[in-house]
């Protein structure tokens, strides 16, 4: 497992992880102190950060994700609208 730290961003308002850098698929796992929403960005290599589209996303405190990947690497940042309690990931 993989631990990822994120901190406030006044700009994005906002809890932001550093840019993960991802091989393979993942197992991603987000848990809040507070129920909240996340979004997750990709780089398109472009300079563009789309965000990933998710089903469920909001209003709920614990997220489990899994993460296909389509391309060789993938760079990722992940925000939270509330602090992390924990953010996670292990390769599958």
């Amino acid at each position: 497992m993989e631990i990822v730290t994120a901190t406030y961003d006044a700009t994005e308002q906002a809890w932001v992880t550093p840019v993960l850098e991802l091989k393979r698929d993942i197992y991603l796992m987000i848990s809040l102190k507070k129920k909240g929403k996340i979004v997750i960005r990709q780089n398109t290599g472009d300079g563009k950060w789309p965000r990933v589209p998710i089903e469920v996303h909001k209003d709920m405190k614990a997220f489990c994700l899994r993460m296909e990947m389509r391309a060789e690497v993938l760079q990722i940042r992940i925000y939270t609208s509330e602090e992390p309690e924990e953010i996670k990931y292990a390769y599958i």
